[in-house]
């Protein structure tokens, strides 16, 4: 195991690319433990951890232009606590407040907890249509991102601000909360086009332990016709496209009765 700190991103991007799946990109470090096994919870001996802490890219949360900018490298209880945050994103304050003990909060990063693939504030951001800035500068859609067969770089991550797309009328869940240090069974969050709610859904997401966060397409395509109203049965239906039957049913429900169907 050893830990290698780039001068830049761009080289930290490079170095990833050479050494293949022997490389983790790590900050706060909380997520990759829980992937360590045996007696002695260590890492693989041949892992090769790249440190991501030391540039002033990946630090700070500030507007720009017409986003919100906050660096992968940002405590996620700094996060949960800053005004710009509570008036731009709120729904990722409301998510980030169910995410562990504060201990967590104050050591783990928001770019380890997306680039992780399952965490709370996954759907979160893809519900609100954020944007991930790579090592090259670059900005693409989150979605696309994490759509990758292996994760890039992420430096920072670009949200819509509320001048943007006005405030967003949106919720997030979470089934199982941790009474005994268990993962929560599925995470959703959801968007609406109104503050009326109800069908005018226009964005769903949802992830949990060995399914990685991902948009329910199928979900929003079945919200979009407006000649109809859903039925549980129809969201279930929907939802099953997109995930594993018993996460379908949990996530149905909960999105139905968001939106008054049940």
């Amino acid at each position: 195991m050893q830990l290698i700190s780039p001068a830049t991103p761009q080289a930290a991007q490079a170095l990833a690319e050479e050494l293949g799946a022997r490389a983790r990109f790590i900050a706060g470090g909380t997520v990759v433990q829980q992937e360590w096994t045996g007696m002695t919870r260590q890492a693989p001996p041949d892992t090769y951890f790249i440190n991501t802490q030391t540039w002033p890219q990946t630090q700070g949360i500030a507007l720009q232009g017409e986003h919100l900018r906050i660096g992968a490298n940002a405590r996620l209880e700094t996060i949960r606590l800053d005004a710009l945050v509570r008036e731009h994103a709120p729904l990722l304050c409301d998510a980030l407040a169910q995410l562990g003990a504060a201990g967590v909060r104050r050591l783990g990063t928001l770019g380890g907890n997306i680039g992780w693939g399952m965490g709370d504030t996954g759907p979160v951001l893809l519900v609100l249509d954020a944007l991930a800035e790579l090592a090259d500068g670059t900005l693409e859609p989150l979605e696309l991102t994490l759509a990758r067969p292996r994760r890039p770089l992420m430096l920072a991550f670009h949200l819509p601000c509320v001048n943007l797309q006005g405030p967003a009328h949106a919720a997030f869940e979470k089934i199982g909360h941790r009474a005994a240090f268990t993962p929560a069974r599925v995470r959703v969050a959801i968007r609406w086009a109104t503050a009326a709610r109800g069908c005018t859904l226009v964005r769903a997401a949802a992830g949990a332990p060995g399914t990685p966060i991902r948009r329910l397409l199928a979900v929003e395509e079945l919200m979009a016709d407006e000649a109809r109203r859903p039925t549980l049965v129809n969201v279930r239906a929907a939802c099953l496209k997109e995930l594993p039957e018993p996460l379908a049913i949990m996530s149905s429900r909960l999105i139905a009765g968001h939106c008054g169907l049940l």
